[in-house]
């Protein structure tokens, strides 16, 4: 059985000293603030996972499979990094941000299938 908490909004979060781990402080629907502890690797595995689950969400209410949540981009940022990587920085006006590394080869079709108007590359998973 599982324990649920319906969670109102999220008021901060604090990063443990070591960086070892974030507490995410949040409040429920009864005004209770909760902290909740994650540590590093669940905190990666937890934004890998929530645009799924954001979209799963979004899809549903609208009873649509082509719904799709975007996002305005205000700034990027391409730099060379290590092996010949090229990292891809995006950012959102509301200030969140998150990089992204592309081999040469990916990055020059990212960049035609940007001038195209359209374009992907196959799923590979």
């Amino acid at each position: 059985m599982t324990n649920e908490i319906e969670i109102q909004r999220l008021v901060n979060f604090e990063t443990a000293t070591d960086g070892t781990a974030v507490k995410l402080i949040l409040c429920d629907v009864a005004n209770r603030k909760i902290g909740i502890i994650l540590r590093i690797e669940t905190l990666t595995a937890l934004l890998m996972t929530l645009p799924a689950m954001a979209s799963s969400a979004v899809k549903r209410a609208h009873n649509d499979p082509n719904m799709r949540l975007t996002y305005p981009l205000r700034e990027f940022e391409i730099e060379l990094g290590p092996d010949n990587l090229r990292i891809l920085t995006i950012g959102t006006p509301d200030g969140f941000t998150v990089s992204f590394s592309l081999t040469e080869e990916l990055s020059q079709e990212l960049g035609r299938a940007h001038l195209d108007g359209e374009g992907q590359r196959a799923k590979t998973h």
